[in-house]
């Protein structure tokens, strides 16, 4: 009983590729040595100065992200993404 959680958690891919310092390095290197996933890794790499950027710079910086990766037809449209993943966060407008 309770361990269900934890089974949860450490079979995710946040879990596993973006908590975990040797799964997000081999995630990235994934990444990088394969053909094809250009469009992934750029977003992965914009996901990731996101996450450092100065508050102020958020709304710029997700808008920029929404127009690259988000915006079907465009050269690194990420479409594996799902509609939830795609979808503005809570009380803002869609771009």
């Amino acid at each position: 009983p309770g361990g269900g959680h934890l089974e949860e958690e450490e079979t995710s891919f946040r879990w596993q590729c973006v908590e975990q310092p040797i799964g997000k390095l081999l995630f990235q290197r994934f990444l990088e040595g394969s053909a094809g996933l250009g469009a992934e890794k750029a977003l992965w790499a914009e996901l990731e100065a996101y996450d450092q950027c100065e508050e102020e710079e958020r709304g710029k910086m997700a808008a920029a992200i929404r127009g690259r990766f988000f915006t079907a037809g465009g050269a690194e449209y990420c479409s594996f993404l799902s509609a939830a993943a795609m979808a503005p966060p809570t009380g803002e407008a869609p771009p």
